[in-house]
């Protein structure tokens, strides 16, 4: 079938896989599709943690094509935990060296704003942590009330927890005062 009479559906394996632009001109239809596609998960990730650049200037390219590619091989969710899985892609990277706990916690926080807005559950919040930094638990809370929005908060813990899985733990809030420690959830794939 000709590149620019392709459809979507022709096209669902290739629309999340960078490497595969090559396989269609530049001015093809196809082409133009993929690349579209590919810049929402740019947008999504570099529009909310723009200091991610910094590992790969000027466009993030370097960094965005290998992780779409290593997203895509191990079959990792798009969903809430798609900046987490970024984060855990990272430590095993070329740019593993450049990682710091500001940008670890830049993409907590991004994925436990998105757990907020998404979550259609009773839990009211969730609690992300990393085995790379003890001692420290990201929220996100769910809007509670009509003119509020999410909430993210860092919050350093007097008393450690046992320590969360890895790459990452989790585990949701019922309530906002919750006493008790329901145990670690690995991220789902």
């Amino acid at each position: 079938m000709c590149a620019d009479r392709l459809i979507d559906q022709d096209l669902l394996p290739a629309l999340l896989a960078p490497a595969r632009q090559a396989d269609y001109p530049r001015d093809s239809r196809a082409f133009v599709r993929i690349d579209t596609s590919l810049r929402v998960y740019w947008h999504t990730l570099f529009d909310i943690c723009p200091s991610l650049l910094t590992l790969a200037p000027p466009d993030g390219l370097a960094l965005f094509r290998p992780w779409m590619a290593w997203a895509e091989q191990q079959q990792v969710s798009m969903n809430w935990t798609f900046y987490l899985w970024v984060a855990a892609w990272l430590e095993d990277s070329p740019f593993a060296g450049q990682l710091t706990d500001a940008i670890r916690l830049e993409l907590m926080a991004a994925s436990a704003a998105r757990w907020a807005m998404a979550d259609r559950s009773r839990a009211l919040g969730v609690a992300l942590a990393s085995p790379r930094l003890a001692d420290t638990l990201v929220l996100g809370w769910k809007n509670q009330r009509v003119d509020g929005g999410r909430e993210v908060e860092c919050l350093e813990l007097d008393a450690p927890l046992p320590p969360a899985p890895a790459p990452f733990g989790y585990f949701v809030l019922a309530q906002v005062d919750q006493d008790d420690f329901p145990g670690w959830q690995a991220l789902p794939r």
